[in-house]
This record gives C-alpha cells, sequence and structure tokens, in this order.
C-alpha cells in the first residue's frame, strides 16, 4: 500500500491555504460537542494556517522542551515550525513540485540541536539540515520512495529507515554526527507503498518496524551486531490474513529498551499495541473503519500515549487518546475534531505531552497540549 493521506475535501476550505491569521479561525479546533471522555486539562493552540491534511505532520523534542515539526503544506510544500523563539516561526525547506515532495517526512533533533528532516518525492528521498547554520540540501537516495523516517541518538548520529519503491524494499542509512551517509542496508523485500518508522534504543541500536505490504502483514527489524527482520503480527503464508499491520509506529523506552508499536488493523477494524513480541497484539479500539494513522510517545515513567482519528469523509473525527498509565489500557474520545488522520505526538522532559494535528473547520495546523 502507499501512505494513505486524508482527502477531506471541502470546497469552502480553499479560503484557509493563507498565512498567519486565517479569515473566521479564532483558534478554536473544538466546533462541535465534547467527545465521551473527559478533556479537563487539554488546551489547544493555532500553530500555522494553511491546508495540512494532505500530507504528514510529525514532531520532536528538545532538551529544553522546545517543539520541532515537520508538516506538508498543500500547494506550498514541506514545512518546518518551531516554537524555540517563544513564539511560532515557520521556514520553507522544501517548496511544492509535480509530486507532492515533501508529503511524507519526518524529523529529528540532535544532542546539539541541530534539526535534521528527511523527506521522499518521485526523485527519491532528500535529506536537509541547519547544522552549518543555514540550510542544506542533499540527495540520500536516487529512486522513486514513499515513507521514510530519522532519529539522532545519543551520540548526533542519525538513523533513517524509507522505502525504495523503485525496488521494492525497505532500507536503513546511517550518518555519524558530522559526517556522510553510508550504504543504504536492504533490510527485506516488501511491495511498494509500505510504512515504515525507525527509534534507537539505550545502546542506540535502532529498531525498524513496517507494514509488508504485499503480504498485509507487521514486521519488526531490530540491529544488534546484526539485523534481525520477524513477522509479528499476520502470516507470511497465502492467503496473507488477516490485512494488519498498516500505518506503523514505534517508541523504544530509553531505560528498559521495551518496545511500543501501535498500528491499525485493516482487516479487523481495529487499532492495537504490539510489544514487538509475535502475536503480542493488544487491541486498543475496535470499529475503527476509517484509515487511522496512530503515532506514539513514551512519558516520562515509560507509559505509552497513542494517539489516532479515523479518516471518515463528512464525519466529525474526533481525537482518540489511549494510555496505559492507569495499569490497563483506556482509550478516550477526546472533544478535539480533526481534520484528518494525520498526527504526531511527543513528551517532553517535564511530562507534558503535545500532539500536532489540523483542525476540522479550517485545516490549520494546530497544538494540543496536556500535563501529566
Amino acid at each position: 500500500m502507499f501512505r494513505k493521506f486524508s482527502w477531506i475535501v471541502l470546497i469552502f476550505l480553499l479560503f484557509a491555504v493563507v498565512d498567519q491569521g486565517c479569515s473566521g479561525d479564532s483558534g478554536s479546533s473544538n466546533p462541535a460537542g465534547p467527545g465521551d471522555g473527559d478533556d479537563s486539562g487539554w488546551s489547544t493552540q493555532l500553530v500555522k494556517s494553511g491546508n495540512y491534511a494532505n500530507g504528514e505532520i510529525n514532531v520532536t523534542v528538545d532538551t529544553e522542551q522546545k517543539l520541532y515539526v515537520s508538516a506538508y503544506e498543500s500547494s506550498v510544500g514541506l514545512q518546518y515550525v518551531t516554537n524555540k523563539s517563544g513564539s511560532w516561526i515557520s521556514t520553507l525547506v522544501a517548496e511544492e513540485e509535480a509530486d507532492n515532495a515533501g508529503a511524507q517526512n519526518d524529523i529529528a533533533v540532535d544532542s546539539s540541536g541541530k534539526v535534521h528532516i528527511v523527506y521522499s518525492g518521485y526523485n527519491g528521498i532528500a535529506y536537509t539540515t541547519d547544522e552549518s547554520g543555514s540550510w542544506n540540501s542533499e540527495d540520500m537516495w536516487p529512486d522513486y520512495t514513499g515513507s521514510c523516517s530519522i532519529v539522532s541518538d545519543s551520540d548526533g548520529n542519525l538513523h533513517s529507515a524509507f522505502d525504495d519503491c523503485y525496488n521494492w524494499d525497505i532500507r536503513y542509512a546511517y550518518k555519524p554526527a558530522g559526517g556522510a551517509w553510508g550504504t543504504k542496508v536492504f533490510l527485506a523485500d516488501q511491495w511498494t507503498g509500505s510504512d515504515c518508522d525507525i527509534d534507537i534504543d539505550s545502546s542506540d541500536n535502532p529498531h525498524v518496524i513496517f507494514n509488508f505490504s504485499g503480504h498485509y502483514n507487521l514486521r519488526y527489524a531490530l540491529f544488534n551486531s546484526s539485523w534481525n527482520v520477524s513477522t509479528i503480527e499476520g502470516t507470511d503464508s497465502y492467503p496473507y490474513e488477516p490485512d494488519t499491520g498498516w500505518t506503523p509506529a514505534i517508541a523504544v523506552n530509553k531505560s528498559t529498551d521495551a518496545v511500543n508499536i501501535a498500528y491499525w488493523n485493516r482487516s479487523d477494524s481495529l487499532v492495537q499495541f504490539s510489544t514487538g513480541a509475535v502475536n503480542s497484539a493488544i487491541t486498543l479500539k475496535d470499529g475503527v473503519a476509517g484509515w487511522a494513522r496512530p503515532c506514539i510517545a513514551l512519558d516520562n515513567e515509560g507509559y505509552a500515549h497513542v494517539f489516532f482519528a479515523e479518516d471518515v469523509v463528512n464525519t466529525l473525527n474526533y481525537l482518540n487518546y489511549a494510555t496505559n498509565r492507569s495499569g490497563s489500557w483506556v482509550n478516550t474520545v477526546l472533544s478535539i475534531v480533526v481534520g484528518g488522520n494525520e498526527l504526531a505526538v511527543t513528551i517532553d522532559a517535564g511530562n507534558k505531552i503535545h500532539v500536532l494535528y489540523t483542525n476540522y473547520t479550517y485545516l490549520n495546523l494546530y497544538h494540543a497540549s496536556f500535563q501529566l
């Protein structure tokens, strides 16, 4: 499969594609009534006006609890947005092209506070960074690509996983701090358009999660002196059922190395959680028929926080929040109405949750936060 974006198209929303201060947007992302849970403590904020519903949103946080966002703005391109100065400032790092370059992207901040972004397009994977003091870009992989992800380890080295659609495989790339990208390691055959995500553990070993869209299953790759790739949900045998493991996200506990994975089971309409062990899936919510793209982050105590929204046209799509912080999994439907399924979450050192999303009414980029 390919990365499916939210295609909510309402003609009157075209007026939302302006820079800050979109007419009629009061900063409220709750135009309808509440969901089924208690929303007390949540606050929302307009980050940037524009149409952000048709591409990925990703976020990371630094040690000073400042946020760094990569988000695709329709008909404009890939935006880098940060509040490190105290207010939200945006920089266009990749202009819109015919192939929607930047619609699939990811962002990392290294131990020196330098920003690293990867994004895909018809001409391959591109990498852009501000580590020299100004933005510089380079081609990282030359062929047609899809999903891509990046993470920085404790030494500032970069690890990336991406879908090489041209050769139908998942690849891993490594860049030492201050060095160049090395050999792109083949991890597994797949099918054009698989989704992938990456994180590192306490030893800076990379963990990659991806769906094999040819067999409709979920695969997990771990490097520990050598790569080990296994199917953890679904089957490698025909008829390849259930159709699971779509749009996976991974977060690894840096103290215990515990693996936390969230994904969408398309066949059974479930958002599920896995520990990385074979057949360890736990259902977070059933009846999720719309295309969900869950995101996941861990708090300071190692509990998981999963956010997702269904992608159902002409329906109010509420932000779902599932967590095991109470000792068991609980899913709450918040009153925040989102404009698509593209979400991103991070948790800062002060244990505050930060969610980036598009609001329902104007498809602008929003920030929701909650102090644990």
